[in-house]
């Protein structure tokens, strides 16, 4: 009876083991953020030096380097005033919609909105054109094919794709601007190219989108 009993008590142990371990897997995971939150994120096309703190709604988006973009932070839907070393914007945040604010090299703000995607099967695209040159737009960096049409300056492109690697390239009438090295597209997410005139010489930047719910 007795190792009848100690044969019960191990295989129970057994099977609490895995779900005690998982309860702290979880533990290290931030809480996903709230239904019907908005979202924001800034990009620092000023390339002349980091961005120490970016404030909207009591929280704070720190330390956002040039030509780099934070990930995006969650608030309850509404009006805001973002701050960002001495400039402010005012903005309306809708709920389930996503921002991207933009600080020009001039420190002026520029609010973008972003399109919402929850495809599964396909890889979202967004092409920021952050320079003053009208008639960007995003191709495959042999300029073949396009994949978003031409843009005016300070606004955004997206479109749908399959799954793929492949460089891009911003380009104008002119000819090429810039491009990426080869960025393997994903299912099921987004990501954000962003072209920007780094002190006369244009780049094309590539971040992959997610949010930030431990701010």
């Amino acid at each position: 009876m007795q190792l009848t009993l100690k044969a019960a008590l191990s295989v129970l142990l057994s099977l609490l083991m895995p779900l005690v371990a998982h309860a702290g897997e979880d533990a290290l995971y931030a809480a996903e953020a709230p239904d019907g939150a908005s979202f924001i994120r800034v990009v620092n096309a000023d390339v002349s030096g980091t961005i120490p703190e970016a404030e909207v709604g009591g929280k704070a988006i720190k330390d956002i380097a040039p030509m780099d973009a934070s990930p995006y932070i969650y608030l309850p839907e509404g009006s805001y005033t973002l701050s960002v070393e001495g400039q402010e914007i005012s903005l309306n945040m809708e709920k389930n919609r996503f921002y991207t604010a933009v600080v020009l090299a001039s420190g002026e703000l520029e609010i973008l909105t972003d399109k919402t995607f929850k495809n599964p099967r396909k890889a979202l695209i967004s092409f920021y054109n952050l320079t003053d040159d009208a008639g960007v737009s995003l191709k495959t960096a042999d300029g073949k094919v396009a994949v978003v049409d031409a843009l005016q300056p300070l606004s955004v492109g997206n479109r749908e794709i399959n799954a793929v690697k492949v460089s891009l390239g911003a380009f104008t009438d002119a000819g090429a601007m810039a491009q990426t090295p080869p960025v393997n597209l994903q299912r099921g997410k987004v990501f954000s190219f962003f072209v920007i005139d780094a002190g006369g010489s244009p780049r094309l930047l590539v971040a992959e989108n997610r949010v930030d719910t431990s701010v």
